[in-house]
């Protein structure tokens, strides 16, 4: 495939993704997120100033600039993004896939004067420093190995009308049952081992994988007991893989004075010292059920690069964007960047191309990492390193202009350089 096809792809990619949500945009608004997502794949940041740099529009970096932040107080481009998600990823829930539910943070180290900055616990360091909580709701397909993401949500706890954390994540869990129902393990950590939140999802009657603290009590044999006392008692038969080994016995949680049958899992490992504890609704005897369960959970620790990928691949904690709206403005073109990325990624000719363009050491099909969006984020860098993406603010006359020029110096192709009124590029 030629490179200079390769990257008109990639382009159409970018732009029929975003046509599938625009009779809910104007004009303008499309042409600033074609051009801010474009921008952040090509810096591997969100960073306003360094994509105003790339544009090369006629008047001056700053008046592009003070567009652009303008652009930026679209604040209902987060719930677009997450719309666009879910209408892209829902097709790829089935019954098998993992959801995993967890929450993060965005802090700024050295910011102090972020609009409704409250404290947070920073999950890098340990740290209690100023940000916001995020919520993010991520899937993954053991059968393709897929990762992708679902929802992503930012609160502070100074916003107007904030009631709780556990508020916060109903919120957006409710959001991805109204589209799938009881679709997919919800494989969710020990933060969310709270009395509201297992009500909430024994109630729905979803499938869970639950990692439990040793503080909570059950009831066991007709008594309550705690939990990790119970876990010791039971015999860990069952042989998961070459590390660790589980048992599982029937227990019965209660909840504002409403009792839950459940399962309790105890999986110890050669690797650590302390056994995993887990809790699962309902009595689940099948061993086979079980096991996938716990490779479910598993599974999640993989799923969390999610965040690492968002901060590390598109720097959303590197912006120096104040506003509070802006910001969610920024984290809803972060995801519709990710899934441009995927869209080129289901695309088997032209993720190859785009894979070949990373030029990594170890390109073989054995030595690929499951998660594959850092490659396919350097594949798309490296084939428009150089190049002027965009054309969206240039005049008609100014475009003419370009246009002749470029076709005296490259007579053979003449108009075939330009596809449409919106994407154009010079050969190579």
């Amino acid at each position: 495939m030629i490179i200079s096809q390769s990257r008109e792809k990639v382009k159409k990619k970018a732009l029929s993704l975003i046509n599938t949500i625009r009779r809910d945009l104007s004009k303008p608004l499309v042409k600033f997120i074609l051009e801010m997502c474009m921008g952040m794949i090509q810096t591997s940041g969100c960073n306003v100033n360094r994509i105003a740099g790339i544009l090369h529009e006629e008047s001056a970096v700053k008046h592009t600039l003070k567009r652009l932040q303008r652009m930026l107080l679209n604040s209902k481009l987060l719930f677009l993004a997450n719309q666009l998600s879910l209408k892209h990823s829902v097709s790829k829930i089935v019954s098998s896939t993992i959801l995993a539910l967890d929450g993060g943070d965005l802090t700024h180290q050295y910011g102090k004067k972020f609009e409704k900055s409250a404290s947070v616990k920073d999950g890098s360091s340990g740290e209690i420093r100023d940000g916001y909580w995020l919520n993010q709701i991520s899937g993954y397909n053991p059968e393709s190995k897929e990762t992708f993401p679902l929802l992503l949500e930012i609160y502070s706890t100074l916003e107007a009308g904030f009631k709780s954390a556990n508020a916060e994540t109903f919120k957006i869990v409710d959001k991805l049952i109204k589209k799938i129902g009881g679709l997919g393990l919800w494989v969710i950590d020990r933060g969310y081992d709270g009395g509201k939140v297992l009500s909430y999802f024994l109630s729905k009657g979803l499938d869970f994988m639950l990692r439990m603290k040793t503080t909570r009590n059950i009831i066991y044999n007709g008594k309550s007991e705690n939990i990790y006392k119970v876990a010791r008692l039971i015999n860990r038969r069952v042989q998961l893989n070459k590390y660790g080994r589980f048992g599982s016995c029937k227990v019965k949680i209660k909840i504002e004075r409403v009792e839950y049958e459940a399962t309790l899992v105890c999986y110890k490992d050669k690797r650590n010292k302390e056994p995993m504890i887990f809790l699962t609704n309902g009595w689940i005897k099948s061993t086979r059920e079980l096991k996938r369960r716990i490779r479910g959970y598993f599974h999640r620790w993989g799923v969390e690069e999610c965040y690492r990928f968002e901060k590390q691949g598109f720097g959303i904690e590197k912006s120096k964007t104040r506003n509070y709206d802006r910001i969610k403005t920024l984290l809803g073109l972060t995801i519709i960047s990710w899934l441009i990325l995927i869209k080129i990624n289901e695309h088997t000719g032209l993720r190859e191309v785009v894979l070949k363009a990373a030029r990594m050491e170890k390109d073989k099909l054995k030595d690929r990492p499951k998660f594959i969006y850092y490659r396919l984020l350097r594949g798309v860098q490296n084939m428009f390193a150089g190049l002027n993406l965009f054309s969206f603010r240039l005049k008609r006359k100014a475009k003419e202009k370009l246009k002749t020029e470029i076709a005296k110096n490259f007579p053979l192709f003449g108009d075939k350089l330009f596809i449409n009124d919106i994407w154009w590029e010079m050969v190579a």
